[in-house]
């Protein structure tokens, strides 16, 4: 059953988001897959802004089980505003996703002010953390990160209005377009391999895959990921995030036959690293250099 707290998240983004973006002047990307008693739907709306590249807002459902909302907000590099990432859904209040953040694009920004934001709410909160990596890569140490744990909805709807009103009281207003041409790369890249990180492991992208093709999906893609910069290419980012997140066989000294590569490929790129990493664990405590298909298959007896 859909958590009130989900239609209550858009309310107060659109809330806090008055005069910045228009709730009636926007683009819509939306596929519905219907099952036998069940249904798996994503709708994102994308909107431009003075000082945004594009603010993303996906609502969705996966199997008539699971809900939940997703705000990406995207800078104009020459502004230096931060990436500003919201997500909540999974079966609320019982096993919750959530996570929200305020990510700096240029060095100069500092942590004063949402820090203690940060304090205040995650004090209040129980079952907080990531154990994934990649998560932590995009994240900062001032990200709220509750992965499918119980969390009450009220906190998590105080701590969506906090942040956001936070970032753009703080960062959005009183931005000008005063970083130098020199600065707008490294703040261009930063917002870039955000997006790379997030689509590399996104594991909602391999539900969309096998529900709606890959021509929905080249859809979705453009929607969640397009704007200046814009990650334009799939392949691009598994690229990217396996520069970032995995290792090599040459790096590492193990020897994976093709048939174990291409386990690793047909699992969701979220597990992806993880099945790697255990698979090399165990090989090294048992002196294995090559590493099969049947020895990773044996591990998840």
């Amino acid at each position: 059953m859909k958590s009130p707290s989900i239609d209550n998240s858009a309310e107060i983004i659109y809330r806090e988001m008055k005069n910045i973006i228009s709730e009636n002047d926007y683009l819509e990307y939306s596929a519905k897959k219907n099952e036998t008693e069940r249904y798996t739907q994503t709708t994102f709306k994308t909107f431009n802004g003075e000082k945004i590249s594009r603010l993303v807002l996906e609502q969705y459902t996966v199997n008539s089980k699971a809900y939940g909302i997703v705000l990406n907000i995207y800078p104009k590099p020459e502004f230096g505003i931060p990436i500003f990432t919201f997500q909540l859904g999974g079966q609320i209040p019982d096993k919750v996703i959530f996570v929200i953040d305020i990510i700096p694009i240029i060095k100069s920004q500092s942590d004063i002010g949402i820090s203690e934001i940060y304090k205040k709410h995650s004090s209040g909160m129980n079952n907080l953390g990531s154990t994934q990596e990649w998560i932590n890569q995009i994240c900062t140490k001032n990200a709220i990160i509750c992965q499918y744990k119980p969390l009450e909805p009220e906190k998590i709807l105080d701590a969506l209005t906090e942040y956001l009103c936070f970032w753009r009281d703080t960062y959005y207003l009183p931005a000008e377009p005063v970083i130098s041409e020199q600065d707008q790369k490294p703040a261009s890249e930063n917002i870039l391999k955000f997006k790379t990180l997030l689509h590399a492991n996104d594991a909602g992208l391999e539900i969309y895959l096998k529900k709606f093709g890959k021509e929905m999906i080249a859809v979705i893609e453009s929607a969640a990921f397009g704007s200046e910069p814009a990650l334009n290419s799939k392949t691009d980012a598994e690229i990217d995030n396996s520069i970032l997140s995995e290792q090599s066989s040459s790096d590492t000294g193990f020897i994976w036959t093709d048939e174990a590569e291409q386990f690793i490929q047909d699992a969701p790129k979220f597990v992806r690293s993880k099945i790697r990493e255990n698979a090399e664990k165990k090989a090294l405590e048992l002196g294995i250099k090559e590493i099969t298909r049947t020895f990773i298959e044996n591990l998840r007896k």
